[in-house]
């Protein structure tokens, strides 16, 4: 009930079967931390291949349209937007190796009036007495 652990077991590279597998997780907890813990690392994640799938290390933001391609029928193209994203140096992912990604305040951790409006968290916050945050 406090947090939710995805594991990924065995998984090998599409385009290179023989470098081994990879076994990693990735840990969400209701405090809003994040940690990836990294098992298995067969091979340094900088000398993975980008040609088949771009290789990145940590969060990111994005969205998913689909488009209709009007040419062709039935097919529609699908395209990531990516607006902010938090990358880990690829040097530091190894075997057995951990990150926690800590969330910074926001204004909506506020539970009255004071703090809210005193905060230097880089928000302009606000206080709705009526909503009571």
């Amino acid at each position: 009930g406090t947090a939710l652990v995805v594991q990924w077991d065995h998984v090998h590279l599409q385009d290179n079967y023989n470098l081994g597998s990879f076994t990693f997780q990735a840990t969400l907890l209701n405090d809003g931390r994040i940690i990836f813990g990294y098992k298995e690392i067969p091979v340094a994640v900088t000398q993975i291949s980008s040609t088949n799938h771009p290789v990145k290390v940590g969060l990111s933001d994005a969205f998913v349209v689909v488009h209709r391609i009007q040419q062709i029928p039935n097919v529609r193209r699908r395209t990531i937007y990516e607006y902010h994203r938090v990358e880990l140096q690829m040097s530091k992912i190894t075997n057995l190796s951990a990150v926690e990604m800590i969330p910074l305040p926001t204004c909506l951790q506020f539970t009255s009036c004071g703090p809210c409006v005193t905060a230097q968290i880089g928000f302009n916050c606000s206080w709705c007495s009526k909503l009571q945050r």
